[in-house]
């Protein structure tokens, strides 16, 4: 059995090297004779071997003292995330319950809202008028219109609210019914006010969720109750659509609404004749439909609720209608007093008194008016008057003298006709787009009223204003002709045409 050296150390330390060998088998200490006295070393090599085993004994202890601190150190830091850990833990799990109870309300309260949701269409029917067919039906259309307008709306809601299963059809239509009666009737689009009373009749017997209310005689009234209903309806969390069919009154309530993005997908513009400039310009921002067979797509002659006030009030807030003098006429007078009629004869002029006219106001140049003229002979009645028929219609002495092209011409100048047929104080308008800048002549000055007279009054042939230069009939007119070559789009259609042109009395104002 191989003998082991019971001390050998085996790294390089001062002190433990510096121990003497006794397991060496070459020392001479085992040896020696017991009593036997060898050399010893001094008491400072002893000292300075108990000093250096003292001085590696504390860095001992020190490296002890050290490992215990960072050993506390460390296990109080992993107690402390032990702590944290804990607590997130039963954060997330609380989190995760409430995310859970809140995804389960969240599912009940939009189950309870689309299972109550629904579609809104809000109707002018001042403006979006109703076919002609439809209207003439009386109840039998009313209750038409209505299925055709829930049908509409279903189908539209089908292809666009994908993520409703079902939704039900709201539909509220308003009109100032008594005013609309009479224009349609005067329009002949009807041929009595009752049939519109019956259509609406109809219209509400058909369909529950369907209501046809009549706005009042108040004006701005439609507007009002049509405003209210859509800005009460487009923030309802029930409301997913708005279907809205109306004119440029409107465009300022879109305009506003429309800059919230969040309801801009929620409305929905309905469209029969062509959309006006005002509500044109939002078609980029919001959606638009159109029910086949219900309105009509071309415009009336509309018109409007008498405004209160001086007449002259009113002429000067309309567009290219004015107050104008009378002008020379070169129709003769017949025994029966009545005036040549041709197109540009019944445009042309306001009133001339009853009686033998003026050789100034029946004679002109049989050649076209020179634009250049100044000379051109302006007739000024010696009192107010105006001429009716034997039906106390309003009859406009007229001048045909003024060519076609010239006419064109003038109207492309885009002149302000209250401007230069009234006079500057006339045109109170602040966004007026015409022109006042242009140096009008007196040859152009007649012209100009011709072109005013395109436009159709206000008060059509009840108009009591002797210097009027509103239409009072369609240019075209025939005494036995009910209509014109432009039909139904003629600003004059239902009231302007087939009028007897016969002069029975004269009505001085």
């Amino acid at each position: 059995m191989a003998r082991f050296d019971p001390f050998s150390p085996t790294f390089d330390h001062p002190l433990l090297n510096s121990s003497p060998d006794y397991g060496s088998r070459t020392t001479p200490f085992r040896n020696r004779a017991i009593g036997e006295i060898g050399p010893v070393s001094t008491h400072s090599s002893f000292r300075e071997r108990n000093k250096r085993l003292r001085s590696l004994e504390d860095e001992r202890n020190q490296l002890i003292d050290d490992l215990l601190y960072q050993l506390e150190t460390t296990q109080n830091h992993v107690d402390r995330l032990q702590m944290d850990y804990n607590r997130e833990v039963d954060f997330n799990r609380k989190a995760r319950q409430e995310d859970s109870s809140l995804r389960d309300q969240l599912s009940q309260v939009k189950t309870i809202m689309d299972r109550n949701a629904y579609v809104l269409i809000l109707i002018d029917a001042d403006s979006l008028l109703f076919n002609k067919d439809l209207l003439s039906k009386g109840e039998k259309g009313g209750v038409e219109a209505a299925n055709k307008i829930i049908n509409a709306a279903q189908s539209f809601g089908t292809q666009t609210l994908h993520h409703l299963e079902s939704f039900r059809t709201v539909v509220r239509i308003y009109a100032n019914v008594k005013s609309l009666a009479d224009n349609l009737t005067k329009l002949k689009v009807i041929e009595r006010p009752s049939l519109l009373d019956e259509f609406v009749r109809g219209a509400n017997g058909a369909e529950v969720s369907l209501d046809f209310v009549d706005s009042g005689s108040r004006s701005n009234a439609t507007r009002e109750k049509l405003s209210e209903q859509f800005q009460s309806n487009i923030y309802d969390c029930h409301c997913h659509q708005i279907i809205l069919g109306c004119d440029n009154k409107y465009a300022p309530i879109l305009e506003e609404t429309i800059r919230d993005p969040t309801v801009l997908n929620h409305i929905t513009l309905l469209e029969a004749a062509p959309l006006e400039k005002e509500i044109a310009t939002l078609k980029d921002q919001v959606k638009v439909t159109k029910f086949d067979g219900l309105f009509r797509t071309t415009k009336l002659a509309a018109v409007p609720a008498v405004p209160k006030g001086p007449l002259q009030a009113v002429t000067a807030s309309l567009p290219a209608l004015s107050r104008v003098e009378s002008n020379g006429t070169t129709g003769t007078t017949s025994s029966s007093s009545t005036p040549a009629m041709t197109w540009a004869s019944i445009s042309a002029q306001p009133f001339l008194p009853s009686g033998p006219p003026s050789k100034a106001s029946t004679t002109r140049t049989s050649t076209p008016t020179s634009m250049k003229s100044p000379d051109v002979v302006e007739v000024k009645p010696a009192s107010k008057s105006i001429e009716r028929n034997r039906f106390d219609q309003r009859i406009d002495k007229v001048d045909s003298s003024i060519p076609n092209h010239e006419i064109q011409r003038i109207k492309k100048l885009k002149l302000c006709n209250i401007f230069y047929l009234q006079g500057a104080s006339y045109c109170t308008s602040n966004n007026c787009s015409h022109s006042h800048t242009y140096p009008l002549s007196k040859g152009e000055r007649s012209i100009l009223r011709e072109v005013a007279r395109m436009t159709p009054c206000y008060y059509r042939m009840d108009c009591s204003d002797p210097e009027c230069i509103y239409g009072h009939r369609c240019p075209q007119n025939k005494t036995e002709d009910p209509g014109c070559w432009y039909g139904e789009d003629c600003r004059f259609y239902g009231w302007g045409h087939g009028i007897d042109t016969r002069v029975v009395k004269t009505v001085k104002v």
